[in-house]
């Protein structure tokens, strides 16, 4: 999860076709602009103030409506004179008089820097049909490196001139083939290298878009094609062409998104997130617990199409569809989050550590420094930590550390800390921190402010080395950083309760999706796609919702069988299912008597 017969015609339209369709108004056009009267608020200084606010509206006959959200440290996001938005911020256009809170109305969303109300330096542009922009802008088009995918999922990664494609890139088609070379205004032109959906890679040279002379070796060796070959045209599957993508504008109502990338061997389909990608992979910092894994994952599916459709237009007789799946294996890696336990009584001296994977954790070992969370460039020496394996989860004691460290643990853990009022806080803080003994520690505590109380706390910075074993027996080792913040004392005052809500998301609905649902641990299997309608077609598509009972990582390809024998084949395809599991651990830690109230 790290994650011409060589281009089909669909694919070679899309490219010569490309433009942003959110660039700014062309060169010899006047732009239009978008105001309205706009609430800005600066979380800074926690000021609110009301200004008009201009856009150049890229599509004004769709009569949409913006909003614009400055960054932090960009408030209010306007030129002066004009009222144009300016600098970082996000905005987003969305049908006119919806609720803000809507995300099925939004049209698109723009996060990077604007100038003179145009996108202008980095950004990323999100378009409800499933596009994506994302580089360096220049007066409201890509300029200089970028990449773009269309809604029907082609990719192109490289270089742009006034939102063109222009210089050297790589283009990757839906059917699984791979354009890396030259382009000039959007079209192909120069030598370049093309790979075919079945590996074949061969030399072309292009001229404005067509194809004029390549080393290419027969179609036939490359066809994905299967069943009888009459004369060596492939029969009906000869005229087909099979591609396998994900439904960009399925994926984009759901929490759980998926992407899929074209690669040389294979297409590969994989969870958007990089906190999920993090997960699997065992990169990045170890997530807080419920930040990392707050999903519906009864209803996180892989929106997919099979889209099959012929070459030349004519029709042909389907006989079948089918998904013929090599192997689902289990995902056995750890995927592990972090609890900090926090309130009850003022001295915690631990955390804990959950196993959202479907592996067991061997031989962990767990080191640890202390550094203050509001200036963490600084740290105590490592203190190492005793753990034992773990499936489902794990108490993390940081006592010992802090004993080592010279830290009177018993003054924090038997005396209460109070204060007589709010506005004596500061005083009180500092009683504390010149009353107890912090040994190591000085320097490396820090303040949680609240209305009503302080707390003291420490991050304890660490690194978590172990290991885990796939079905096979296959041992692997993984290292994985986090930061869990300590409390070692909280200082009250009277405070009322609050009161909490809560909500959720509603799961896309799917109805024409088949639903598929992919068997762990099965090898040299096929799961048959309905097919409904006239068999005799020049284009099908199959809408598929993909899933598994677990994390698993699933190798398959579609395939056609036509009235005639013939079967053609989609490029490979390698699914990198995400579906966390919810472990049955309770802290062995927790406090019978709360102190604070």
């Amino acid at each position: 999860m790290r994650v011409s017969v060589g281009l089909s015609l669909a694919s070679a339209l899309a490219l010569a076709l490309f433009s942003t369709s959110l660039a700014s108004a062309e060169p010899d056009e006047s732009p239009v602009f978008a105001e309205r009267m706009h609430v800005i608020y600066d979380p800074d200084t926690r000021s609110v103030s009301r200004a008009n606010v201009r856009i150049v509206d890229p599509h004004p006959e769709k009569n949409l409506e913006f909003v614009w959200e400055p960054a932090r440290g960009n408030f209010p996001g306007l030129d002066p004179e004009t009222g144009l938005a300016e600098g970082e911020g996000k905005l987003v256009w969305r049908v006119r008089g919806s609720a803000n809170y809507d995300p099925l109305t939004v049209y698109s969303t723009f996060e990077g820097t604007l100038v003179a109300g145009v996108p202008h330096g980095q950004g990323r542009l999100e378009i409800r049909t499933g596009e994506l922009l994302e580089g360096e802008w220049l007066g409201g088009r890509l300029e200089g490196s970028g990449s773009y995918r269309d809604a029907g999922g082609n990719h192109y990664e490289g270089e742009f001139r006034a939102g063109k494609p222009h210089g050297v890139g790589i283009y990757r088609s839906r059917d699984g083939s791979i354009y890396d070379g030259p382009f000039v205004a959007g079209l192909r032109h120069g030598t370049a290298t093309v790979r075919l959906p079945g590996g074949t890679v061969y030399e072309s040279r292009w001229v404005n878009g067509r194809e004029v002379g390549s080393d290419r070796p027969d179609v036939m060796a490359d066809a994905l094609i299967g069943g009888l070959l009459p004369a060596q045209s492939g029969g009906d599957a000869g005229k087909t062409e099979f591609s396998v993508v994900v439904d960009q504008r399925m994926t984009a109502q759901q929490e759980v998104q998926y992407q899929h990338l074209v690669r040389d061997e294979d297409v590969a389909i994989y969870p958007v997130s990089k906190l999920y990608n993090d997960a699997w992979n065992g990169t990045g910092s170890l997530p807080q617990e419920f930040e990392a894994y707050w999903a519906d994952w009864e209803n996180a599916f892989a929106f997919v199409e099979a889209e099959l459709a012929t070459t030349d237009g004519s029709k042909v007789r389907l006989d079948s569809l089918a998904i013929e799946v090599s192997s689902s294996d289990a995902y056995r890696k750890p995927m592990l989050t972090y609890a900090e336990h926090l309130g009850c009584v003022g001295f915690r001296p631990d955390f804990e550590l959950r196993n959202h994977g479907w592996g067991a954790v061997r031989n962990p070992r767990i080191s640890v420094s202390f550094a203050n969370p509001d200036t963490p460039g600084s740290q105590s020496r490592a203190f190492d930590l005793s753990v034992d394996g773990f499936s489902d989860g794990t108490d993390v004691s940081v006592l010992a550390a802090l004993q080592q460290a010279g830290v009177d643990t018993e003054a924090l853990s038997s005396r209460k800390f109070q204060c007589s009022s709010v506005d004596r806080m500061p005083s009180c803080v500092q009683d504390v921190l010149n009353t107890v003994e912090f040994g190591e520690l000085e320097g490396h505590v820090g303040l949680s402010t609240d209305l009503f109380f302080h707390t003291l706390l420490t991050n304890a910075n660490g690194q978590i080395d172990y290991e885990w074993a796939d079905d096979a027996g296959n041992v692997f080792s993984v290292s994985e950083p986090f930061t869990a913040q300590i409390s070692l004392a909280v200082i009250e005052v009277d405070r009322p309760m609050a009161e909490q809500g809560d909500a959720g998301f509603l799961p896309p609905a799917a109805r024409r999706y088949v639903d598929i649902r992919l068997p762990v641990g099965e090898k040299d299997y096929l799961i048959d796609i309905p097919f409904r309608g006239n068999p005799n077609i020049d284009s099908y598509t199959a809408r598929l919702k993909i899933s598994s009972e677990m994390s698993s990582l699933h190798r398959f390809r579609t395939s056609a069988r036509f009235a005639d024998g013939s079967v053609r084949y989609s490029k490979p395809l390698t699914l990198f299912y995400f579906k966390p599991r919810t472990p049955e651990f309770m802290s062995q830690l927790d406090n019978m008597e709360c102190t604070l109230y």
